[in-house]
């Protein structure tokens, strides 16, 4: 984890298992604003991005810190982008010209531009090449939007819009005219594309969600916007309760706490869970398995101008709660994504194997549901001894009819506090 300051930032070490160890620090003159994370050199440590606030009025760079794995990050890189008294806002990284290196792109909102610089594979970078916008942009997000192994660009400002990255350069889409603070892109209901979510604050207190999912083709279905309140001002978007669908965290604007909603599938959300963070002035997150229980955790930092700034963790116990301690000892089962033979297929016609292990005696529930989330057929819900199982499902649901042909998720419980899923394809 890193936590970057104005001026200068930390580098605190996981051990594993939730607790962190401060290894290194690091100063800047004139300050180092969000950060990013991604590969751009040729080895397996995630490099640090960002733009620098040089002294210098006239010139806007972005700084890298290389990472050897060394716990000293003292490699660093500036690299020159525009020479007009401008601020470069926002930036993004991802393989655009599908070469196996990530390229960073950037936003400049006051000149209505953006940008990209290519890295050539060893963490150097070719001279910017620019795009002009019609609107000011506000955020700018990076994925592969239609499977052609080559990252696309989603901006986001009184417009937004889609570049589709080709052979021969940009595809324009426009995905909507509705203003949106921010781009998110997920592979919200699990079909295997990504689809774009966006969210802004609307008429006070009001926050609303716009939910565009993809169909393929470079085409996107706008299903109806979710509005609730408070307004909020950060969001991420991760796994919180481990069923395979991917679920939204907020800041409230006002720095109370977080704003959670569940996914139910079909772009449709359930309860509204409020959890408290009794700090002032909460300016980011992050969510990821800090203590390596398979749950997915919260990250917060908070703190602004004078003050002191910390970073706050929460910790996913898996029944919705959030603590301020690791969780190690839950119990951990594993379904098998893999299995060694051609007895236990996936894809499968008629009938496929699902092969599990619990540690301990477990009242365990095995079921199987569609991708929107409806459940399909309960397989097993009983006490179970520790070791390893074995359950057939023959592709049928409730009433033993013949499901369709297509994906399923296979979900499997262990006293009600872990979930393991996998994907499930009927040919």
């Amino acid at each position: 984890m890193i936590h970057l300051l104005l001026g200068g930032g930390a580098f605190l070490m996981n051990d594993g298992t939730g607790n962190y160890e401060l290894m290194d620090s690091i100063y800047f003159d004139h300050g180092f604003p969000v950060v990013h994370g991604n590969y751009l050199d040729n080895n397996e440590y995630i490099d640090l991005f960002s733009r620098h606030q040089t002294s210098n009025p006239h010139k806007e760079n972005v700084v890298i810190i290389y990472n050897y794995g060394l716990s000293q990050f003292d490699s660093i890189k500036v690299f020159y982008l525009y020479d007009n008294s401008v601020v470069i806002d926002d930036y993004s990284s991802g393989d655009i010209d599908n070469d196996e290196d990530n390229d960073i792109v950037f936003t400049c909102n006051n000149d209505l531009f953006w940008g990209i610089i290519y890295n050539d594979g060893t963490g150097n970078f070719s001279s910017p090449e620019y795009h002009d916008l019609t609107f000011p942009p506000i955020d700018i997000a990076c994925a592969n939007l239609n499977d052609d192994n080559r990252v696309d660009v989603v901006i986001s400002g009184s417009d937004t819009e889609i570049y589709f990255s080709t052979e021969t350069g940009f595809q324009q889409f426009l995905l909507t005219t509705t203003l949106s603070h921010d781009v998110l892109i997920s592979d919200f209901d699990n079909d295997g594309d990504n689809d774009v979510i966006t969210h802004t604050t609307f008429v006070y207190p009001n926050h609303r969600v716009y939910m565009f999912e993809n169909l393929g083709n470079n085409q996107f279905f706008e299903h109806d916007y979710f509005q609730f309140s408070p307004f909020c001002s950060y969001a991420q978007i991760a796994d919180l309760n481990n069923d395979s669908l991917s679920d939204m965290v907020f800041i409230e604007s006002f720095g109370e706490g977080l704003q959670i909603f569940y996914n139910q599938g079909n772009f449709q959300f359930n309860d509204q869970q409020f959890v408290p963070v009794m700090f002032p002035s909460l300016q980011g997150l992050a969510c990821g398995d800090l203590d390596n229980n398979g749950f997915q955790d919260i990250a917060i930092t908070h703190g602004q101008g004078s003050q002191e700034m910390y970073v706050k963790l929460l910790f996913n116990d898996g029944n919705g709660n959030f603590l301020d301690n690791p969780i190690t000892s839950t119990n951990k089962i594993e379904l098998f994504k893999e299995v060694p033979n051609s007895s236990y297929p996936n894809p499968f016609k008629y009938e496929t194997t699902l092969k599990f292990t619990i540690n301990e005696n477990s009242n365990v529930e095995l079921f199987v549901i569609d991708l929107s989330g409806r459940l399909i057929k309960s397989l097993i819900n009983k006490n179970m001894k520790g070791g390893t199982h074995s359950i057939k499902w023959s592709g049928t649901d409730m009433t033993g009819q013949a499901c369709s042909p297509g994906s399923y998720i296979a979900c499997l419980k262990a006293n009600k506090e872990a979930l393991q899923t996998i994907k499930l394809l009927k040919i």
